[in-house]
């Protein structure tokens, strides 16, 4: 199915083709419609890139068993077996030591010191 948007529509509501098409994925990703994976490949970026603008929103990446399916059909399609996606101890006890220090500059996000200082500047 094709669906034309004129380019009148799109100068009358001051959005861009590539905005239009975030704001339909990000309202159907929020209505639990579509997956994160399917949200993100319609908008052409990559899923990181669109957890990002849905933090920068306040929005909830909500990752039910639909996700869990499609990312498990990936990594087997991928040739990935049991065995090398089991994580060692080792593995485990580094993600648990990363989730400890959790650094917001890590992922792009500002500190809490930032956000202090931006909102005492309004």
């Amino acid at each position: 199915m094709s669906l034309v948007i004129s380019d009148e529509f799109l100068q009358t509501a001051h959005i861009s083709e590539v905005d239009l098409k975030l704001e339909i994925a990000i309202l159907l990703f929020q209505q639990e419609k579509i997956t994160l994976d399917t949200a993100s490949q319609f908008v052409g970026i990559s899923q990181l890139e669109f957890q990002r603008i849905l933090g920068s929103r306040k929005i909830s990446i909500h990752y039910g068993i639909e996700d869990f399916r499609q990312d498990f059909n990936t990594i087997q399609a991928n040739g990935l077996t049991q065995a090398q996606l089991k994580p060692t101890q080792v593995e485990i006890l580094q993600r648990i030591e990363q989730r400890r220090t959790f650094s917001p500059e890590q992922h792009q996000l500002p500190n809490t010191f930032t956000l202090i200082q931006e909102d005492r500047a309004r």
